[in-house]
């Protein structure tokens, strides 16, 4: 049975052990920060940046929080490995059919352990999608900020961004729907090969009001690619 979401301090032994063991491979980043504090409350927007990105962050970003993620991750293990296989390893980092398998099978059964020691949120693109909304504003009430990766990543991982899903319009509408304050959110960039992490301005939408969803996508995607201080550089080598 598959449980309802909710941001838990509880000890993850095993993502524990696997935190220290990569935390020590893993070296930290350097958090660029161009606000006073750091987001709570609020959206934060970033590019995937590869299999490793969303892991990165939790090892060493300065404050919890949680990520929406595809609902597989926190499914069952066949669930799990059908996406690892699939997803993950053959359609976005462009991997073997054997090597997708081999490596898919042997993760999906440590994967759930890291995937609730990151805190994810599963998302839906049903009616489902409610209850990814109603967590969402739920964690971030509690005063935690929530990561989406919007990029689209259908044919791998962008490092300039050039094309984005709707989701975060649509779950930023509806809580503000429900709210007096508009959602704050933060545009990111997180370099891994880098090592740096830069935290933009947040925006709302409604100070986009009147901009249809394909202009907020790209004002959205502009402001990321802003903070990329390798800007020029990924895009001579896209």
């Amino acid at each position: 049975m598959k449980r309802n979401f909710v941001y838990s301090n509880k000890k993850q032994p095993v993502y524990a052990i696997i935190r220290f063991i990569f935390g020590l491979i893993l070296r930290k980043p350097k958090i660029v920060n161009l606000n006073e504090e750091l987001p709570k409350n609020a959206l934060m927007v970033s590019p995937h940046m590869g299999k490793w990105g969303p892991f990165y962050l939790s090892l060493h970003f300065p404050e919890k929080f949680a990520i929406i993620g595809a609902s597989p991750m926190v499914g069952t293990y066949k669930e799990r490995y059908s996406y690892l296989r699939n997803v993950l390893y053959i359609q976005k980092c462009h991997k073997g059919k054997v090597f997708s398998t081999i490596k898919a099978a042997f993760e999906a059964f440590f994967s759930i352990y890291i995937y609730k020691g990151m805190h994810i949120i599963p998302s839906y693109e049903d009616i489902r999608l409610l209850n990814t909304i109603n967590y969402t504003q739920k964690t971030m009430e509690n005063g935690l900020p929530v990561l989406m990766f919007p990029e689209v990543s259908d044919e791998g991982y962008q490092k300039v961004l050039t094309t984005m899903h709707e989701g975060f319009i649509t779950i930023a509408r509806a809580i503000d729907r429900r709210r007096k304050e508009p959602t704050k959110i933060y545009p990111m960039y997180e370099h891994v090969k880098r090592r740096i992490v830069v935290i933009g301005k947040p925006f709302t939408l409604k100070e986009l009001e009147g901009k249809t969803n394909e202009e907020v996508l790209k004002y959205t995607a502009d402001r990321i690619n802003e903070l990329n201080p390798y800007l020029e550089e990924d895009m001579k080598s896209k």
